[in-house]
């Protein structure tokens, strides 16, 4: 699997630093993968009924995390170690780039089809409970009195 691999990155005309290439590329892609699959599991498993905003999850923080180390590395490799960059070592670093997300979304993905039917019963929670919340309050809103407020200041009266 490996040799395939580094194969692939001589396809894009790497030829200096080939291994380095591949750990780092394979420990980010995974961590990513791992991640989305963490972050759907801690919610599968978590009380909350609706999912945390996206700056809040596991797998967006460590994609942001993945994508400052990948150009970090980028940026070391083509100044410091070969001092050129041409299109194709453009073209694996913009795939590499695009790739970390869609591991992400990927692997909450198919934690959210494991656990469907945790998800479906969360879901069906969350929509009773807000439908509640709607009954209470239209409860509360018939069964308030209708005042109308009585003017301050009443009106003179005409003609004395």
């Amino acid at each position: 699997m490996a040799e395939a691999y580094l194969e692939l990155l001589k396809a894009f005309n790497f030829t200096e630093m080939q291994a380095w290439i591949a750990v780092i590329s394979a420990f980010l892609f995974t961590s990513n993968l791992l991640g989305g699959i963490l972050s759907a599991l801690f919610f599968a498993n978590s009380s909350q009924l609706q999912p945390r905003p996206l700056k809040e999850r596991i797998s967006f923080r460590l994609f942001l995390f993945s994508e400052i180390i990948l150009w970090v590395f980028v940026f070391f490799y083509h100044v410091f170690m070969i001092e050129e960059i041409i299109l194709a070592h453009l073209v694996y670093w913009i795939s590499a780039t695009m790739m970390l997300p869609l591991l992400a979304i990927i692997g909450s993905q198919v934690m959210y089809v494991v656990f469907s039917g945790r998800m479906k019963a969360k879901e069906a929670e969350l929509k009773r409970r807000q439908s509640a919340v709607r009954e209470q309050r239209r409860k509360a809103m018939e069964d308030a009195p209708a005042e109308h407020p009585a003017p301050k200041h009443p009106m003179p009266k005409h003609g004395h």
